[in-house]
């Protein structure tokens, strides 16, 4: 039989590299056995002899661990994923010494013997997790409000965005080189590993190749990448053709995916990741006559209409809908339109999903003129006093006093703004004027009163 690799852990159990799984078996068998604690006084020997043995049948006892073992000559599981250049081992099995002990002998783990080593004997008895490779997080979302005008998200549109974003770069992949050369310190492994024999222990550890750095990989000067610079990414203008459809809402989201940026700025440096989305935010530009209600329906605010028109009817136009179409709508004669009068129009609101049109709301205000003439007012005033609806407006609204002997009589003037309190104003300067004259007289008497 050959000498083992590293001698170690073949050594503590008696065997060769070469023993089959039966044959390291019944060798831990017989030196647990030998080296329990409960048949050695419980000395710190027998505790470190019997720790080793268990350790060592921990790793030989699997395929996986023992073949990771015998090609980087250490069993410290936290360096394989460094040290392998291929697929990672399974993970630890987590079985303790003293598990390994009842798993032979028998007995659970409330036994003395389980409880000892379950107790003190953590640093083997750790479950270890496997090592795996490093995926990629999923890296942050972009958003990005377009304003439109309500005419443009009555009609639809399409346009086009421009976005500054990060990629990683084509022409190299995003390795920084255009060829790449593996390190020979390493064998691309990106660790190294060294041995010191003290006697007939044999101690191996492992740390970062100083050659590449850890990559396992190197870039000759000659092979940089020019397009990049050798970063493996470069920042790039993406420009997306955007479509909005008819009757989008304010704050409705469209949505990229995987259009965001492949490399992230992190406090470790830059970091490649799963494209996150592209989100664009519909924003509805202030208007100055149409408020948006509910989803499809519009609401025209303080819509200008003639006395003439709102007491006897007649066509008003609306030549600012958003669907730019000149609009007639006809008032019904005979149906007065009140200052601030609210009327409805189907179909001439927004679009909608289910493909028809909301209803437009109209506000009206009732333009009166600032003064009439008298022939106009002596021609309407008999004809308006024979309409039976005015005449009962007239009653509910003025009710002359039974007695009028005693009545004062006042005239109706423009109100002026700030007027009673400009007057106010004077007044209280006038005031403070005498006040002082007043002070000023008084301190002259009291000075020239002993002459």
């Amino acid at each position: 039989m050959s000498p083992a690799t590293d001698g170690s852990l073949y050594e503590v159990l008696g065997v060769s590299n070469e023993a089959s799984k039966s044959e390291i078996k019944k060798a831990y068998r017989a030196k647990a056995l030998q080296l329990h604690p409960d048949k050695n006084g419980h000395s710190e020997a027998a505790k470190l002899g019997f720790q080793k043995v268990s350790e060592a049948y921990r790793v030989l006892q699997d395929d996986n661990k023992r073949a990771m073992y015998d090609r980087f000559g250490t069993s410290d599981e936290s360096q394989w994923p460094a040290m392998q250049a291929a697929e990672s081992p399974r993970g630890s099995t987590g079985m303790s010494a003293g598990d390994l002990f009842a798993q032979f002998f028998g007995g659970g783990t409330t036994t003395a013997a389980s409880s000892f080593f379950n107790s003190n004997m953590d640093f083997f008895g750790r479950h270890s997790r496997a090592p795996r490779s490093k995926s990629l997080s999923h890296g942050p979302d972009i958003k990005h409000s377009l304003k439109c005008t309500l005419e443009e998200l009555y009609q639809g549109k399409n346009t086009k965005l421009a976005l500054n974003r990060t990629r990683l770069c084509r022409s190299c992949e995003g390795k920084g080189a255009l060829k790449m050369t593996t390190c020979k310190m390493c064998n691309g492994c990106g660790m190294q590993t060294q041995t010191r024999r003290q006697g007939p222990v044999t101690q191996s550890w492992s740390s970062t190749c100083s050659g590449c750095g850890g990559q396992g990989t190197l870039c000759k000067p000659e092979d940089t990448c020019t397009a990049c610079q050798g970063q493996g990414y470069i920042g790039e203008r993406k420009i997306f053709d955007i479509t909005i459809e008819k009757g989008m809402e304010s704050g409705q989201e469209l949505i990229l995916p995987g259009e965001a940026d492949e490399v992230i700025n992190t406090n470790y440096g830059s970091e490649r990741v799963i494209p996150g989305d592209v989100i664009i935010v519909v924003e509805q530009s202030f208007h100055s006559r149409y408020k948006r209600h509910r989803d499809s329906s519009l609401i025209l605010e303080k819509f200008p209409v003639g006395l003439k028109t709102s007491l006897c009817g007649g066509p008003v136009w609306i030549d600012s809908h958003p669907s730019g179409k000149k609009i007639k709508i006809n008032v019904i004669p005979g149906e007065v339109l009140k200052p601030g009068a609210l009327k409805s129009v189907e179909n001439l609101g927004m679009p909608n999903k289910r493909g028809g049109f909301g209803n437009l709301y109209i506000e009206f205000e009732v333009i009166f003129p600032k003064t009439m003439d008298a022939k106009t007012l002596k021609a309407i005033e008999p004809i308006l006093d024979r309409d039976e609806n005015v005449q009962e407006v007239e009653k509910q609204c003025q009710k002359p006093p039974s007695d009028t002997g005693s009545v004062e009589e006042h005239v109706l003037s423009d109100f002026v703004p700030n007027l009673d309190k400009r007057r106010s104003g004077e007044e209280d300067g006038n005031s403070r004027k005498r006040n002082r004259r007043s002070r000023s007289r008084s301190y002259d008497d009291d000075e020239f009163a002993g002459y």
